[in-house]
C-alpha cells in the first residue's frame, strides 16, 4: 500500500490551495504541516479511493491507514480517518491495539476528532464491549491528554444512538475519572458526552448535574443544562416544524 499511500499524499498536495489556512496549527492542536485542503476535498478523495478499492483486503486497508495516521501533514491524518469511516470491512477489522498506536500519532481536539467521533459505531462496540471497555478505561488513564479525550469522543457517537447500560455506565465512568481536570481538551470533550447522553438519558444527566455540578468543569455544567432546558447547546430553543 505504500504506492497507493504515495498517490494520496500527491492528490493532497496537488489540491492544496496557496493561500494559508485561516485555521491553522496553532487553532487544530497539531504538531503537524498542515496544507489548505478543504474536508469536503478530502472526503471526496477519501470515497473515491475506497470505490476504486472495495476489493481491497483489510489488512491492506488498515496498512494504508497507518501510513497516513503516520504522515507529516495534518491532512494525511484526517484523511486516514475518512477512509476508515467508509471502509466498513477495515473499520471493523481494525483491533484495539491498532487503535491506541494510530492515537499515538495524534495531536490535538481535530485530529483525535477526526478519528474517535463517528467514525466507529456502537454495534462494533457492543459486539467486542470486553475488549472496547478495556482500551476506553486505558486511554482514560493514559498520560497523553490526546488519548484521555479520545476515551470521551469515542463514547459521544455510541451514547448518541444507542441507549444501551452499557455505553451509558461507562460514560459516567470516564466523565467521573476525568471531570476534575482543567485542559479545554477534556473540558470540551467532558461537555459533549454529556450533552448526547441527555438524548437517551435526561434524567440520568439530570441527576448527576444536580449532585456533582461542585466537581465538573463550569462549561460542561453550563452547556448540559442548556442542553437539558431547550435541546440546544446555544441555549436557543431547537426551531419547530
Amino acid at each position: 500500500m505504500d504506492k497507493e499511500r504515495t498517490k494520496l499524499v500527491n492528490a493532497i498536495r496537488a489540491a492544496a490551495r496557496p493561500a494559508p489556512r485561516k485555521q491553522g496549527a496553532a487553532y487544530l492542536g497539531t504538531v503537524s504541516r498542515t496544507l489548505n485542503v478543504s474536508t469536503a476535498e478530502l472526503r471526496a478523495q477519501a470515497r473515491e479511493w475506497v470505490r476504486a478499492n472495495e476489493d481491497a483486503p483489510a489488512a491492506d486497508v488498515l496498512r494504508l491507514c497507518d501510513g497516513l495516521f503516520a504522515g507529516k501533514t495534518h491532512q494525511e491524518k484526517a484523511l486516514g480517518a475518512i477512509i476508515l469511516s467508509y471502509a466498513h470491512a477495515a473499520r471493523r477489522a481494525a483491533s484495539q491495539k491498532r487503535i491506541e498506536d494510530w492515537l499515538d500519532d495524534l495531536h490535538g481536539w481535530a485530529e483525535v476528532d477526526a478519528l474517535c467521533s463517528n467514525v466507529f459505531q456502537y454495534e462494533e462496540m457492543l459486539s467486542d464491549w470486553g475488549n472496547w471497555k478495556a482500551l476506553l478505561n486505558r486511554l482514560s488513564r493514559d498520560a497523553n491528554i490526546n488519548k484521555r479525550r479520545a476515551s470521551l469522543v469515542l463514547l459521544t457517537g455510541p451514547v448518541r444512538y444507542s441507549g444501551d447500560a452499557r455505553l451509558s455506565a461507562l460514560a459516567f465512568a470516564l466523565v467521573g475519572r476525568l471531570r476534575s481536570e482543567r485542559d479545554i481538551l477534556i473540558t470540551k470533550a467532558v461537555s459533549w458526552l454529556l450533552r448526547n447522553l441527555t438524548l437517551r438519558h435526561e434524567g440520568e444527566v439530570a441527576a448527576y448535574l444536580e449532585a456533582n455540578e461542585a466537581k465538573l468543569p463550569r462549561v460542561a455544567v453550563r452547556e448540559t443544562l442548556r442542553k437539558l432546558r431547550t435541546g440546544t447547546k446555544s441555549g436557543k430553543s431547537a426551531r419547530r416544524r
